[in-house]
């Protein structure tokens, strides 16, 4: 794997991270009801279990090198 392409995953894993975050953030707000705020925080869980699987994804090909 190319350093491009590897800094391009990690770049992706921190955006998901960011987006996973700000949906939790937003999920806890009180401007948003109650049942978006739960579907707010299943899509943020979700993102947060893709963004561990792109690290381990990471440390597997670093540990490949």
């Amino acid at each position: 794997m190319t350093a491009t392409t590897r800094e391009q995953l990690r770049r992706l894993k921190n955006t998901v991270m960011g987006v996973s975050h700000r949906l939790t953030v937003l999920s806890r707000s009180a401007d948003v009801p109650a049942p978006s705020a739960g579907s707010l925080a299943d899509i943020a869980q979700d993102l947060a279990v893709a963004a561990e699987r792109i690290d381990r994804l990471l440390s597997a090909l670093d540990r490949e090198r």
